[in-house]
């Protein structure tokens, strides 16, 4: 089946998304690819196959999709370490290279409504252990399992105990380079919240060219854990917001420093912001229509030196996820040309719209 390398054909893929998302993600699936149709799914895990059983899908397959973390195709079942060697090898036939290895459960709960003292590795560790007991099994797969671009990835998902499904895809723009789409973010002690987490994966999904010296804006700044993580990269952030912000994030009074507009947004001019803002960042608990409002009434007044936006949209019910297309116009009708969509693995109920100004891709190309 693999006569070079990346060279794998299936009818079937398989996907990872956030529990609650399966009805978001068929749908996108089914605008965006009607070739596809929904087959399986369990919570956080969804299958689809081609609707034409003579057409099949590469693994060269990028598809980008918003609510999926991680795509491959699918290859069947393993209940064991040492099936999961006899397939990869079967897979890889006689070709030397090693495969990169995403080895995962899907989640069980969405994110922030974990039972006290859960651990969503546990199945995983178990597997591991076994693995590491197979003899040659470090001649198939690489001791790592960050992906680089052009990479055969082997996906292996724990959706029940004694039951891990195997995936083949090729690492590329439309994949992430980590098993499920989960980025190793840690969060400080310090952090006012769990946005830091949030930002920070943004940031490493996106590529974003942020650069220390810069300054953002950030709407619905309080209690200030994205504000801490600009700021510990050196960005200098003004928050806007009605609420209070955290002494941690006060004290950053000297380059970088943080300010502070302790009103709605409607209510800033833009006289009242720095005459260079680089970037604009939103995360506000309203409906996405007046979301993409506030941003958009100073996206224009910042139009002189603004790089780009990282636009936190709540999807307070899952049917928004249908307007989706629409916010992504309206963003690149803002002057924004690199405009794309996510939903990662410390987003709750939200996805990110991360969108470049010209200036910005710019920027990002000499990066």
């Amino acid at each position: 089946m693999a006569e070079s390398r990346g060279a794998f054909r299936s009818q079937f893929l398989q996907t990872v998304c956030q529990v609650g998302a399966e009805p978001a993600l068929k749908a996108e699936v089914s605008r965006a690819h009607p070739g596809l149709r929904f087959a399986y799914s369990r919570p956080g895990f969804v299958t689809f196959r081609t609707v034409s059983g003579n057409d099949e899908l590469t693994d060269t397959f990028q598809p980008g999709w918003v609510f999926a973390r991680e795509c491959s195709l699918n290859f069947g079942k393993v209940r064991s370490a040492q099936e999961l060697v006899e397939q990869a090898r079967r897979l890889r036939g006689d070709q030397p290279w090693k495969w990169v290895l995403h080895l995962f459960e899907r989640d069980r709960h969405a994110p922030g409504e974990e039972p006290l003292g859960y651990d969503g590795t546990v199945l995983e560790r178990a597997f591991r252990e076994q693995l590491g007991q197979v003899p040659g099994w470090s001649e198939v797969f690489e001791e790592r399992d960050q992906a680089r671009a052009g990479e055969p990835v082997l996906s292996c998902v724990g959706v029940e105990e004694g039951e891990w499904w195997v995936g083949v895809h090729r690492q590329g723009p439309g994949h992430s380079p980590f098993p499920g789409g989960r980025y190793p973010v840690s969060m400080p002690e310090d952090s006012p919240s769990r946005a830091y987490l949030k930002l920070e994966e943004v940031l490493a999904w996106s590529g974003a060219p942020v650069r220390r010296g810069d300054t953002a804006v950030e709407i619905g700044s309080a209690p200030g854990g994205a504000s801490y993580a600009l700021l510990r990269r050196g960005v200098n952030v003004v928050g806007i917001d009605p609420g209070a912000m955290s002494p941690r994030v006060l004290e950053f009074r000297q380059e970088p420093w943080f300010a502070h507009i302790q009103r709605p947004v409607a209510e800033v001019p833009r006289e009242e912001l720095p005459e260079s803002v680089e970037w604009l960042l939103l995360d506000m608990n309203v409906e996405p229509r007046i979301s993409i409002f506030a941003v958009d009434r100073l996206a224009t007044r910042l139009d002189d030196t603004l790089l780009g936006l990282v636009l936190t949209v709540k999807l307070n019910q899952w049917k928004f996820a249908a307007e989706l297309p629409g916010w992504l116009e309206h963003v690149r009708a803002m002057g924004m040309v690199r405009v794309k969509a996510v939903q990662l693995a410390t987003h709750r109920r939200e996805i990110c719209i991360f969108g470049l100004t010209r200036r910005g891709k710019t920027r990002f190309v000499n990066a």
